[in-house]
């Protein structure tokens, strides 16, 4: 979130049509396929830490998701999506620290009870 390359795939996101004219001259399947793969790795780019954070959050938690969209759809459209990034990529930290004291903030990280384990306790 803090760093410069995340800043450069956020300018490419915002603003596509810029990069995508200079494969015009190629032929239409090399085309699509090239303007897929840029504009891929410029999308990975930007949002592969978001990504991360969702194994820890619930990799099925359809609330976790749906708020990794809401920041991913804030950063790329808003004009101050950089400064925006920057704060959300802060409260990520604050939730790393506060985890270590309070695990239930992760709930992906806990392994879920199943009835073997409450049948096996005394």
């Amino acid at each position: 979130q803090f760093g410069p390359w995340k800043d450069l795939c956020l300018r490419h996101c915002r603003s596509p049509m810029g990069q995508l004219v200079r494969y015009a001259g190629f032929r239409p399947r090399a085309r699509d396929l090239r303007v897929g793969a840029h504009h891929g790795a410029y999308c990975v780019g930007c949002c592969w830490g978001l990504m991360v954070v969702l194994v820890p959050l619930g990799v099925m938690n359809v609330l976790a998701m749906a708020a990794v969209a809401v920041v991913i759809f804030v950063e790329k459209l808003w004009r101050l999506g950089p400064a925006f990034s920057r704060v959300v990529g802060a409260a990520f930290l604050v939730l790393a620290v506060l985890s270590l004291f309070q695990p239930w903030l992760l709930p992906g990280l806990i392994p879920p009870e199943s009835p073997m384990t409450e049948m096996l306790r005394p």
